[in-house]
């Protein structure tokens, strides 16, 4: 019996599947990879999306056609963003975890390799020199082995090295996900897929179909989804985080600050501002990215006030 399910957390996998019984083909036809981890087959980046019906059903009428017997269980509840971004974050965590013991791991190893290079030739006095012929073949073997160890030491220590990077890099992409800006692209990105769903289901005969189910799914997922980001954006709003600056207090010459540097305003638009360079085109951004502003206009009307507190 092989059972392919599909849940939120989970996303789509494959049960009751063996080496050799001539399901590996007939699944990676239709888009299953193995994943080694779990020693099961799914669909890669399932979890929390529709389930992939058209693709699970081909898969399933293939293996029947194979001769093997098989059921199809789909859960295509949507969960709300919170619960996402906790499931989400729960996994960053434990591959970080996981990143953090290899590199203590390929530390240690890289430390042990040494000391087997060293012992290799602490018994050689130093400067001896290395006989021609059979013999000097034992004093030449045993260098080689040295160096080698030594070589994989070398190459094992950077690759420990490198774990805390990848550790931060996967906080910082994290993290990336969560600000203002790169929120209001995402919404604007589903936005703009839910209205192309739209156009497809309009454009599909009357009846079921599952074709039209899985239209349905995907546009339900987005609808949560941008839901969920929406809220995001206004508690940014409301923290004075997001959604401060727009064409109607941003004027030509004045400075904004985006990504960390002051730029020149060359013109404010109504989705975006364009920034001067040192060259003869101009860089656009969303307003999303202004960070602060300095605006001779506020400051020009502030003097006057400024001026008669002092006297």
């Amino acid at each position: 019996m092989i059972e392919i399910t599909h849940t939120p957390a989970d996303g789509t996998l494959v049960d009751g599947t063996a080496r050799g019984d001539g399901t590996a083909p007939i699944l990676k036809t239709h888009g299953f990879r193995w994943f080694p981890s779990i020693k099961q087959w799914g669909i890669r980046g399932s979890r929390d999306q529709a389930p992939r019906r058209l693709a699970i059903n081909a898969a399933a009428e293939a293996l029947r056609a194979a001769g093997h017997e098989v059921t199809v269980t789909l859960d295509d509840t949507v969960r709300d963003n919170d619960t996402v971004r906790a499931d989400r974050h729960e996994r960053l965590e434990g591959r970080r975890a996981g990143l953090a013991a290899k590199g203590e791991r390929l530390a240690a190893e890289s430390a042990a390799l040494h000391r087997y290079s060293d012992a290799l030739v602490e018994h050689i006095p130093m400067g001896q020199p290395v006989l021609p012929g059979k013999r000097g073949q034992a004093h030449r073997n045993t260098l080689e082995r040295s160096v080698t160890a030594a070589i994989k030491g070398a190459q094992t220590a950077r690759q420990a090295e490198a774990m805390p990077e990848r550790i931060a890099a996967s906080r910082r992409a994290e993290a990336r996900a969560e600000r203002p800006d790169v929120i209001k692209r995402r919404v604007e990105r589903m936005e703009a897929e839910v209205r192309g769903i739209d156009r497809r289901l309009a454009r599909l005969a009357p009846g079921p179909s599952l074709v039209r189910e899985q239209y349905e799914g995907d546009r339900a997922v987005l609808l949560e989804r941008i839901k969920g980001d929406q809220g995001a954006l206004e508690q940014a709003r409301a923290e004075g985080r997001f959604g401060q600056y727009s064409k109607d207090n941003v004027h030509r010459d004045d400075l904004v600050r985006i990504r960390g540097q002051w730029r020149t305003v060359a013109r404010a638009n109504a989705k975006t501002v364009s920034v001067t360079t040192a060259y003869t085109w101009t860089d656009k951004y969303g307003w999303e990215e202004v960070r602060d502003l300095r605006c001779a206009h506020v400051e020009d009307a502030e003097q006057p006030a400024a001026k008669s507190a002092e006297s």
